[in-house]
């Protein structure tokens, strides 16, 4: 990678600061800018994170003339707009999961995106981590066998005054913790499934809090998928093969730093440690810092067309919810 790439954070909540902090803790990497809705929120952020430069909107912000990459960390719904603003400036783009609430919209953002060769990326982090590119080798190799089944769950603990049950512009519990267990599942039995069936219970401001997702595939493999708003955090991921199985529940599985691939008599066939550098936010920064050196407008780990077929099958579910 040829120089520091000069980065602008686009939010000041709570996965801003995880991502910002763990940026001014990378040598290939230095935050420049910082903006916000509200002057005064943006410069307590830069105080905090030393950021030179602060604004009190996103249009000044993304003229910002000292940035090349922003991190988009605003809402779900506020994605598609945000990503556009700092597209139409130049800016290349990491931008928080779920990239939009809609496929089209997703399309249209990476169209414009290479109509400007400007790269865009869906911060989906846990694409990037060691352990699901270990998952993903396992499945190339032929390990698992023929994978039947995946079982995931996803619920993290909440109350009524949980941001997913009080603000719709969110995403609701689908595409803030759902899309993790229905990404692994795509990842491993594939984008398009012969049938997909989705239930979920309504709360808050017209929310799902809870769903279950059943994936139905040609070949006779299926995915189980749950999450939503709990009593206490549950996350889990069972792999089911004809060879080798994988069950991640000791860790949550999507930023687990340990794996280990089990026979059909429960004996490790490889163990795998992929502990992080930092707090696990560091590769998909580094995927994307990489890409732009090399002069990529894609990511191979997590690529448009992947990210697209997660959004087609969010809407799918959203549809069979039947309350929005």
């Amino acid at each position: 990678m040829n120089g520091k790439k000069r980065w602008g954070i686009l939010g000041t909540g709570r996965i801003a600061r995880t991502f910002c902090g763990m940026l001014n803790r990378l040598e290939q990497a230095e935050v420049r800018a910082v903006g916000s809705r509200s002057l005064e929120t943006a410069e307590a952020f830069g105080r905090e994170y030393g950021i030179q430069n602060r604004y009190g909107s996103y249009e000044d912000f993304v003229r910002d003339e000292e940035t090349d990459i922003i991190y988009v960390a605003t809402p779900i719904g506020s994605h598609y707009e945000n990503v556009k603003l700092c597209l139409e400036a130049g800016k290349h783009v990491l931008c928080e999961k779920a990239l939009t609430r809609k496929a089209a919209e997703a399309e249209e953002l990476y169209a414009f995106a290479w109509e400007k060769q400007l790269f865009l990326m869906e911060a989906m982090w846990s694409k990037c981590h060691p352990v699901f590119q270990k998952l993903m080798q396992w499945k190339r190799e032929g390990a698992f066998g023929e994978i039947q089944g995946v079982d995931a769950r996803f619920y993290t603990a909440a109350g009524r005054s949980h941001r997913l049950y009080k603000d719709r512009n969110q995403g609701g519990t689908l595409y803030d913790l759902s899309i993790y267990p229905l990404t692994y599942a795509c990842a491993l039995l594939g984008y398009e499934p012969a049938q997909i069936t989705a239930r979920a219970a309504q709360g808050g401001d017209n929310v799902d809090v809870m769903e279950t997702i059943q994936l139905l595939y040609e070949n006779g493999a299926f995915a189980s998928l749950t999450g939503g708003l709990a009593c206490d955090r549950q996350m889990s991921l069972y792999i089911h093969g004809t060879k080798g199985r994988v069950l991640i529940e000791k860790e949550y599985f999507h930023k687990a730093e340990h794996v280990t691939l089990m026979d059909w008599e429960n004996r490790p066939i490889e163990t795998f440690d992929g502990a992080f550098q930092e707090n696990g936010y560091e590769y998909e920064a580094l995927e994307a810092m990489d890409c732009i050196a090399g002069g990529r407008l894609e990511s191979a780990l997590v690529p448009p067309e992947e990210t697209l077929g997660v959004l087609r099958l969010l809407e799918k579910c959203e549809q069979q919810f039947g309350f929005r």
